[in-house]
């Protein structure tokens, strides 16, 4: 039986005690644990974004983003591969009902891991593509059952085409060790002459626009989204997760702390409640706009808005990459007041300055690239 959003919601909150116990064990493998993954599956998060015609729940987006942010919460390793992998089903709907199938037919589970930016090559030949190249950031891949990956034309070069091929196709190069996020396990993979049937391919721009023709076989209408707000969506909430999760330490560490020389509780400093108070206040800022990006993403889906039209596009990327920029900052100005032991690799403070600061980095994310689309967009529409 199909559950509801609020059992989904339930789900989340029954299993974050178990995520938060393991998130350690996570960073100490560099990917997630298996028994993370499980919990996860079995509470039918991944499946919150996928078709309902191959057994998903074809949910309205913001379920997703609220398990992200929640997940995120308990465990960021966790819930950024949800992220990630939930982004990749969403997409998945684009694609032919027969790669469908072959994903997630038979009532599977299907896991999908990937990097969508074109870092490889695909060559038309009989039948379908041989796909060459090595793509980085692939999260999750150590738990995935297939892998989505964007190529380049190989003649032409530019946009060509996504894949998706199975996990065993594909060459996992361990080169994840990095700054934050470690236990995303977000490895480099490559393929090397491997074929890939035409129905696991799909246009790169009918996916990214959400102008696929095989959007309509859903139903729902969610699918009709272009796939980069979605991606921004989403992929904001597992930072303004971490980011709660550090407004919640830094309050727990700021209550018992004491100032060396003079005892002094550092909670009746005022600099340190007005740091809090302000902090506070761009993560709530983060969320209202993330939760005004949704409304979007809904309107467009019900209004049949041209999926292609950039005026929403621009707005949702700026709004989402903004709301990441606050919970930066929001994160930065914690860990600036939470004293000297916030340096050690035990402190909460550091892990959460470390894992925003590097899902900041993310392409989706970017915050100048944003601005600079919006602002154009905005002074254009000024001078018309």
């Amino acid at each position: 039986m199909k559950p509801t959003p609020a059992q989904i919601k339930r789900n989340v909150a029954e299993i974050a005690p178990q995520l938060s116990a393991r998130a350690d064990d996570c960073v100490a493998a560099r990917c997630v644990v298996p028994e993370s993954m499980a919990a996860m599956v079995k509470a039918g998060l991944f499946r919150t974004p996928q078709p309902a015609r191959v057994g998903g729940y074809e949910m309205p987006l913001g379920v997703l983003t609220d398990a992200v942010s929640a997940v995120s919460e308990a465990c960021p390793s966790s819930g950024w591969v949800l992220m990630v992998m939930g982004g990749h089903h969403f997409c998945l709907a684009s694609w032919p009902e027969r790669a469908q199938e072959d994903v997630f037919g038979g009532g599977r589970d299907g896991l999908v891991a990937g990097a969508l930016s074109w870092q490889g090559k695909a060559r038309k030949v009989d039948g379908g593509y041989r796909v060459d190249g090595r793509w980085q950031f692939c999260s999750g891949v150590d738990r995935s059952d297939w892998v989505m990956l964007g190529c380049a034309d190989a003649e032409a070069g530019g946009p060509g085409v996504h894949i998706v091929a199975p996990r065993e196709e594909i060459v996992v190069d361990d080169t994840w060790r990095v700054l934050g996020l470690q236990g995303t396990g977000s490895k480099d993979v490559l393929a090397r002459d491997l074929f890939v049937p035409a129905h696991r391919a799909i246009d790169s721009r009918a996916m990214i626009t959400g102008a696929s023709p095989h959007i309509i076989n859903h139903e729902t209408k969610r699918f009709r989204v272009a796939v980069e707000s979605m991606l921004a969506t989403v992929g904001a909430s597992a930072i303004l997760g971490s980011a709660r999760f550090a407004l919640e330490k830094f309050i727990v560490r700021t209550r018992e702390r004491r100032v060396i020389i003079t005892g002094a509780r550092k909670a009746e400093h005022a600099p340190t409640r007005i740091r809090l108070a302000e902090a506070a206040g761009e993560i709530q800022c983060a969320e209202l706009l993330l939760r005004d990006s949704l409304a979007i993403i809904d309107q467009v889906c019900e209004s049949g808005v041209n999926p292609t039209e950039p005026e929403y596009r621009a707005r949702v990327k700026w709004q989402t990459a903004y709301a990441v920029e606050l919970c930066r900052r929001a994160v930065s100005r914690l860990y600036a007041g939470s004293g000297a032991h916030a340096v050690y690799d035990s402190s909460p403070l550091q892990l959460a300055f470390r894992n925003v600061n590097v899902g900041a980095q993310h392409a989706t994310l970017d915050f100048e690239t944003a601005g600079e689309i919006y602002g154009k967009l905005r002074l254009s529409e000024a001078a018309g």
